[in-house]
């Protein structure tokens, strides 16, 4: 598929993007910060293929992107009070909250672990197509392992198109990744600095500071 961003609530778009996912196909889709790569998270098989479309080993976990519905989020991940509130204050956006994941539940997307990135970007389109899926969807950024995140549908789908069963042209995008914070330490740190400034987490979160291991702003 092709799509201007007028485009991509289109149903058909959706419900085609959805029913591919459902059936365990690869989909390139729009963020709001770079291409991702996605599968459904009910299906192990596509994740397992997306980690091989990245050339990705299987020990790093992979993000889960959900729509702003809390009650979805809880049922994968244990939510503390802190994260809780960094996430209904900072609303859909570029951030990623590590959290523990929801005691019974376990995926490949986990990499073996416990812990499970929670994301919930401002796209419409994807608040779309989990809703028409019915869960969330196991993502990483649509290129291959140590290549730059794509901001452009050309660049992603040179890096991972042809294992994707659909492919959704967003047009260019902001270009910088999520900032990931860890919640699942003693005390939170921001793992990735990108689209949303340490200064900003800090000041949601009510922390004077907070440790920064690696940013990827400039």
């Amino acid at each position: 598929m092709n799509n201007e961003d007028d485009g991509l609530l289109d149903p058909k778009t959706v419900w085609d993007t959805a029913g591919s996912l459902r059936r365990g196909g690869l989909a390139l889709i729009p963020t709001d910060t770079v291409y991702g790569l996605a599968a459904s998270i009910r299906q192990p098989r596509a994740i397992t293929a997306l980690y091989y479309a990245k050339g990705k080993g299987e020990s790093a976990p992979l993000q889960l992107l959900f729509p702003p519905w809390i009650q979805l989020v809880m049922r994968y991940a244990s939510l503390t009070d802190l994260s809780r509130h960094f996430i209904e204050t900072v609303g859909p956006g570029g951030w990623t909250a590590i959290v523990p994941a929801k005691d019974g539940w376990d995926s490949p997307a986990l990499a073996g672990g416990r812990t499970v990135g929670i994301r919930i970007p401002d796209a419409p389109f994807v608040h779309e197509v989990v809703r028409a899926l019915g869960c969330p969807l196991a993502a990483s950024s649509a290129n291959k392992h140590g290549n730059p995140s794509p901001r452009t549908y050309e660049a992603a789908n040179r890096e991972v198109g042809a294992a994707c069963a659909v492919k959704i042209d967003g047009g260019e995008l902001a270009g910088i990744d999520s900032t990931v914070i860890d919640f699942a330490s003693p005390v939170p740190r921001i793992l990735r600095e990108g689209a949303i400034a340490h200064e900003e987490v800090a000041r949601i979160l009510g922390l004077d500071s907070i440790e920064v291991l690696r940013s990827v702003r400039s």
